[in-house]
């Protein structure tokens, strides 16, 4: 598994969503990139959350939403 790509993936696949909630990003994410676990996830999730790359909203019954942060500025990123 080459954790490298994982994130250009995450912020690929919000890009063409908008956001997604955490349980569908991570079964997508699980699909593209096999022995990839929950775990992991978090720990990518915060440390780009850190770099200002998404933002992650607590959403009632203990689920969670995971967004682009700077949607606008992202492609001039690029």
């Amino acid at each position: 598994m080459d954790t490298k790509l994982i994130p250009a993936n995450i912020i690929d696949l919000l890009k063409r969503t908008g956001s997604l909630k955490y349980a569908e990003l991570y079964k997508r994410t699980k699909k593209q990139h096999s022995g990839f676990s929950e775990e992991h996830l978090n720990t990518l999730l915060m440390k780009m959350e850190i770099q200002g790359l998404v933002r992650v909203y607590r959403l009632p019954k203990g689920k969670r939403r995971v967004e682009l942060a700077l949607e606008g500025q992202m492609g001039a990123r690029s």
